[in-house]
């Protein structure tokens, strides 16, 4: 297990979270669009793909690029540096003040095949189609360490806040904000501006950072949550109870 590279420096990186490094272990890298001091935003993708490779395949095809891709194991293969390089995946707004992570997940249930490791999909109306295949727990997991890594302020120039522009009073958004149209500090979903990805792991990852559940449980409770919903996820059971004046 290696570190995140930051700066030019790797850094010890999420715990419990196995890493492949374009310095140490041959990982593409992308090339960097620009230079920034800074990243405010963690940005999380999926990828209607079903490994690391055909990810980087078709973003290389696309033009596109990012900074970490999360495989079905937990593994984080590192592709940008998480300051230095700004990458494109996240559209205008969010490239400069980003660093993003493609979780590898096939997405539609119509794309998975026998011997995949993910396993379950549930009816999801705020999903594209309708139907959402669920990250495994593994990586689940591995998104959730990313985040509290992240927020921690690990490193110089690795500024995202611990804020959560999806909690909107009762309920956790699983679709676009309108406020997300522009630059947002904090943990973000594609789904908040761009594509119907990444609402679901930033809920999870709420409910293990804020709410303390259990990984099982937090899985359990973002799939329940999830399910059925058009919009967001009803949460108001786990805010904390408003004092008495």
């Amino acid at each position: 297990m290696s570190g995140l590279v930051v700066r030019g420096v790797a850094t010890s990186g999420p715990d419990s979270v196995p890493v492949r490094t374009f310095l140490e272990d041959g990982a593409a890298r992308f090339a960097s669009k620009g230079k920034r001091t800074r990243a405010t935003e963690l940005v999380i993708h999926e990828t209607v793909t079903r490994s690391v490779d055909s990810t980087i395949g078709v973003l290389q095809k696309r033009g596109l690029s990012v900074h970490l891709v999360l495989g079905p194991d937990g593994e984080l293969t590192q592709h940008g540096d998480l300051v230095s390089d700004v990458l494109w995946h996240a559209g205008p707004a969010h490239n400069g003040p980003s660093f993003g992570v493609e979780v590898v997940n096939p997405y539609y249930p119509r794309l998975l095949r026998k011997g995949l490791p993910w396993e379950r999909s549930i009816k999801a109306p705020w999903a594209h189609e309708g139907l959402y295949v669920l990250p495994t727990p593994a990586q689940a997991e591995a998104v959730a360490s990313l985040v509290r890594w992240a927020t921690s302020a690990p490193a110089p120039g690795l500024e995202v806040p611990r804020r959560w522009p999806g909690l909107r009073a009762a309920s956790f958004q699983l679709g676009p904000l309108a406020e997300a149209s522009k630059a947002l500090p904090g943990v973000l979903a594609h789904h908040y501006f761009g594509h119907a990805d990444g609402a679901w792991l930033v809920l999870y990852a709420w409910l293990r950072l804020e709410v303390g559940l259990a990984p099982d449980v937090a899985f359990e409770e973002a799939v329940r949550r999830a399910t059925g919903v058009r919009r967001g996820a009803d949460v108001r059971d786990l805010l904390p109870a408003t004092p008495v004046a």
